[in-house]
């Protein structure tokens, strides 16, 4: 991970130093050597892949490239914050560090997420809405992609339910708990009280919220926000609507792979969207895009 970013580039590969010094973590070993296991453990991958995004965006900024408007898809919500100039980065490192823990700590066992693929919105919400409480919607995606996310015995109940709604495909994804959801309400406790040590200033340009796909800007309400983030659902077909709402007409995302590429062509199907993983993408970018 952000292997070309460390050997090629001073400035990443210094950020990265700073980055374990402040995180007392070995983060330049788990990105470049691993092992795998350990890099994606909640509480190691959040900041790797917050530090290769924060990078890039560093990357871009020097290079004059600066967004009009922000927004970030659950934890790249505080990339967002950095890029918006509210947030260090390497306060933001600490702080997703922080969070990481937090969950991993709070996951309860026996629960998980699972991804819906092929059914409206609404036929979702209602099956989770007959779990009695087990099951909620965790991340809206795309039109015809959610996550739910609750305790196995939830899951194993509405998925039969969902299959005879006529969903595609049921998916269950490769992560310790059941993230976005009312059971991480004891990790969203313990994350409250580091998050709040962490300075944050006012957002220089506008950032879109996963919690209600609205503008925030005020810091009292964005600390509110990143915190019920981990119990609430992430809406991000809603956030893309409302940054087209804005203006929006060219979509980067700045950070590993190109999750988030694909699911704005599927939420926008007609919008202009560039990735930016690594220094040759970034250059590809700049070359084809005036600064």
């Amino acid at each position: 991970m952000a292997r070309d970013l460390l050997e090629r580039d001073a400035a990443s590969a210094d950020l990265l130093r700073q980055a374990e010094d402040r995180l007392a973590m070995p983060l330049w070993r788990l990105m470049l050597k691993g092992p795998e296991a350990e890099l994606q453990a909640t509480e190691n991958a959040q900041p790797a892949i917050l530090f290769h995004s924060v990078a890039l965006l560093g990357l871009l900024s020097a290079r004059g490239l600066r967004p009009s408007l922000v927004a970030g898809h659950s934890m790249g919500e505080f990339a967002g914050l950095v890029a918006a100039e509210a947030l260090d980065p390497l306060d933001a490192l600490a702080t997703v560090r922080a969070r990481g823990e937090a969950m991993s700590a709070a996951a309860p066992k026996a629960s998980g997420m699972v991804a819906v693929l092929g059914l409206p919105d609404s036929v979702v919400e209602q099956a989770c809405a007959a779990s009695g409480g087990l099951v909620v919607v965790a991340n809206y995606n795309a039109p015809g992609q959610v996550v739910i996310s609750g305790s196995d015995a939830g899951l194993s109940a509405v998925g039969p339910q969902l299959e005879s709604a006529g969903a595609k495909r049921l998916v269950r994804l490769p992560v310790s708990g059941a993230f976005h959801s009312p059971l991480m309400a004891n990790a969203a406790q313990v994350f409250a009280a580091a998050w709040g040590k962490i300075p944050l200033g006012a957002l220089q340009r506008p950032q879109v919220f996963n919690a209600d796909a609205q503008v925030h800007q005020d810091p009292a309400e964005v600390r509110r926000l990143m915190v019920g983030q981990l119990t609430g659902p992430v809406r991000w077909t809603q956030s893309i609507q409302r940054l087209q709402q804005l203006g929006a007409d060219t979509y980067i995302e700045v950070g590993p792979r190109r999750t988030l590429t694909g699911l704005v062509k599927k939420i926008l199907p007609g919008a202009v969207v560039h990735n930016v993983e690594d220094l040759t993408s970034m250059n590809t970018l700049l070359e084809n895009i005036h600064v």
